[in-house]
């Protein structure tokens, strides 16, 4: 375990504070992660999960999106 910071992973770029990631960035990050999983044999359950836990997330954003979509065109 050793280092206990967190790693800077290249699938999450830079974001400007208080931007909360896109259900299409979510998929995006779902889709490496389990790529990622298909070719490590050794942490591939561990990567499927978190490629599970992104499309959870992606879900969720959707439904955030599709709820605020409206109120914005209201505007």
């Amino acid at each position: 375990m050793g280092n206990s910071a967190p790693a800077k992973s290249s699938l999450i770029r830079e974001r400007p504070k208080g931007k909360i990631l896109t259900a299409a960035e979510c998929l995006e990050i779902a889709d490496r992660k389990m790529g990622e999983a298909v070719s490590d044999r050794r942490h591939g359950k561990e990567l499927r999960a978190t490629a599970q836990a992104w499309l959870v997330l992606a879900e969720r954003i959707a439904q955030a999106e599709a709820i605020e979509a409206p109120k914005a065109k209201g505007k």
